[in-house]
């Protein structure tokens, strides 16, 4: 693919002939990748194996720093986290190894999966990203890339759901002090069966179904250069930037509705809404076009926009953390 140069007024009379350079295809940093892949793995086997010991003992447990304490000289008890680390893995690669694949399929420039490793978070992991390093030669090749990240990841992710459910045992809803309580996605709420007083004691299993559920939903928002951002602009052109002000503006709201249940709750839209507006100061909401633009997408990708947004109401999680 070749790149594009501008010329000034002053420069065009000069020119006679142009010489166009091949794109030279960017080196993959494997030990980077690799580094970046073990050092997830530990600090999600690390929390998985607390929470493990939380949802063991329902009650009084080490501190995280007691544990990790307690993990330098018995790191055996880190086994404890492999159901963990092992689903919210999988669910992450799946969904990067999508977008990586799609562009490998399109001839794009893309990086391999980097993996952020969160020591001091309760989920172990920032989440994971792939670098695009060159244009997209059309809306479909651009529609394809943003749902195959987000539809991979929900796939894998559904058998965790299912048996994160099965698993956590149904205790009786009691109000304490510094009780923390998780926002259902609705795929949650369709599979689970919990009656009046009773709530479920997350199994760390679904625990990580839980934050790969909001880490989907939250890429299939349809704002700017976001997965969700890509599949409207593929869809809809020019108009994608007035849909991404909307739901901007419904981001707003939803932190506003948070404040009602807890400062917490409403916080965290507020910052992921912080996020969005530095990734806009750096890249802006405007989505850049495709080099050819013109080219139709045709139905059935239409159809899958509207899979993609199904997916997205049942991941999608209003009050998060309260």
């Amino acid at each position: 693919m070749a790149d594009e140069y501008m010329l000034t007024s002053e420069q065009a009379p000069v020119i006679t002939h142009a010489i166009v350079y091949p794109r030279v295809k960017s080196r993959q940093r494997y030990f980077l990748h690799a580094v970046l892949f073990l050092g997830t793995v530990l600090t999600t086997l690390f929390w998985g194996a607390w929470w493990m010991l939380l949802h063991k003992a329902q009650g009084v447990v080490p501190g995280p720093y007691e544990y990790f304490l307690d993990a330098l000289t018995h790191p055996e008890h880190l086994i404890q986290g492999f159901g963990y680390s092992f689903a919210i893995m999988l669910i992450l690669l799946s969904h990067e190894m999508g977008h990586f694949l799609a562009c490998k399929y399109y001839g794009i420039d893309a990086t391999l999966p980097f993996f952020l490793p969160a020591p001091i978070v309760s989920t172990g992991t920032f989440g994971a990203f792939i670098r695009i390093r060159a244009p997209f030669p059309n809306r479909k090749s651009l529609f394809d890339v943003g749902i195959a990240g987000p539809l991979a990841g929900f796939i894998v992710a559904l058998p965790f759901i299912y048996f994160g459910i099965e698993w956590s045992p149904l205790v009786p809803k009691v109000a304490t002090e510094g009780q923390i309580y998780f926002g259902e996605p609705l795929i949650f709420k369709l599979l689970s069966k919990s009656p009046p007083g009773l709530d479920y004691l997350l199994h760390p299993v679904g625990f990580a179904a839980w934050f790969a559920c909001l880490a989907t939903s939250l890429n299939l928002i349809p704002i700017a250069q976001l997965d969700g951002g890509h599949i409207s602009y593929a869809l809809f052109r020019r108009r994608a930037y007035h849909i991404t002000w909307i739901f901007f503006a419904g981001l707003l709201a939803l932190a506003a509705f948070g404040f009602t249940r807890s400062i917490m709750a409403g916080m965290q839209w507020i910052f992921f809404s912080i996020v969005l507006l530095i990734l806009k100061k750096i890249a802006g909401f405007r989505h850049p076009p495709t080099i050819n633009d013109e080219e139709p997408i045709g139905t059935a990708r239409v159809v899958w926009g509207m899979i993609a947004a199904i997916v997205f109401i049942l991941t999608f999680i209003p009050v998060t953390i309260f």
